[in-house]
């Protein structure tokens, strides 16, 4: 299912159904990056946003490095959001054109999936027709994380989010909801279609999750970039919607953090940043954004090529 895991943080979403993974198999370490400039401190977090729980207790580094911190920032805060808003929001990007159809452009085994699938959740077949592809793909994420182990009250960014809450931190925001339902709504047509028909394709692959919480508790970021990536060089068609849900969005939150890198030049200020994991993996990163910035991301963990020579 690595296709459906570009829309890991879109509308709040969690990743897909999967098969337990062990929390306590092998090394542990923090998926996090220390960024220091003048009087500025930034912890920069990579999130997986649907865990069980027998990943807690965190490494000490998190619990450490948050303990430090004066504010807290990530993606969205989901109890800031006005229902309301956000399903008009939703709303507005969801349906097809008046007069067309999403089967017009399905074959005949991806519309026998889609079929099997609204039958087996008691969905409305003939209305799901008229959605838009990106909306169907949230949908199947919807269904799978419902019957899966893993639940998004176990999330990296809703665990750190309920601590600041206690200790009355600030909560800043990355993004708006608007801008990340566009990364996803307004990739181009085709790259939806592709992922949507990937994904009906994979609704029985069970590993996904395991094989990337593995990745993330080793804290391998260009092991899970590439693991993610290989659909994309298996199916080109999905690079636009790579980019939009990774290399822009990046380049959007690494502008943010900057501004938190230049906001203490008389003063200490410690930010503990959480975004998605994919966000800190991969050849544009936050990370690497930051370093063409001029920053010097430190790694709080044991480099994987350093662990090999």
């Amino acid at each position: 299912m690595r296709p459906q895991a570009l829309l890991f943080k879109l509308i709040l979403l969690s990743v897909l159904v999967v098969a337990k993974a062990q929390a306590t198999t092998s090394t542990y370490q923090p998926f996090m990056w220390q960024v220091q400039n003048q009087g500025a401190t930034v912890y920069l977090v990579g999130s997986i946003h649907a865990l069980t729980p027998d990943f807690y207790p965190l490494p000490a580094a998190y619990e450490k490095a948050f303990q430090s911190a004066d504010r807290l920032a990530v993606e969205l805060d989901p109890e800031q959001l006005d229902p309301n808003q956000s399903a008009r929001l939703v709303q507005s990007k969801m349906w097809l054109p008046k007069g067309v159809t999403i089967d017009r452009y399905l074959d005949d085994k991806s519309l026998t999936a889609l079929q099997q699938f609204a039958k087996a959740n008691q969905s409305d077949y003939e209305r799901m027709l008229h959605i838009r592809p990106w909306m169907l793909v949230e949908q199947l994420t919807q269904a799978q994380l419902k019957d899966s182990n893993y639940q998004a009250e176990y999330g990296i960014d809703l665990h750190f989010l309920k601590l600041a809450k206690q200790k009355g931190l600030p909560i800043l925001e990355i993004e708006t909801l608007s801008q990340q339902i566009r990364a996803i709504a307004d990739t181009p047509f085709q790259a939806q279609l592709t992922m949507l028909e990937t994904s009906l394709d994979q609704m029985d692959d069970e590993d996904y999750m395991a094989k990337m919480t593995e990745y993330w508790r080793q804290a391998d970021p260009d092991g899970l970039y590439q693991f993610v990536y290989q659909d994309v060089l298996d199916n080109p068609k999905l690079k636009p919607m790579m980019e939009a849900l990774l290399d822009h969005r990046n380049q959007r939150m690494a502008d943010v953090i900057s501004i938190y890198l230049g906001q203490s030049p008389n003063r200490s200020q410690t930010t503990f940043v959480v975004v998605g994991a994919l966000h800190l993996s991969g050849p544009k990163s936050i990370i690497k954004e930051l370093e063409q910035k001029g920053f010097y991301p430190k790694p709080m963990f044991q480099d994987k090529n350093l662990q090999k020579q």
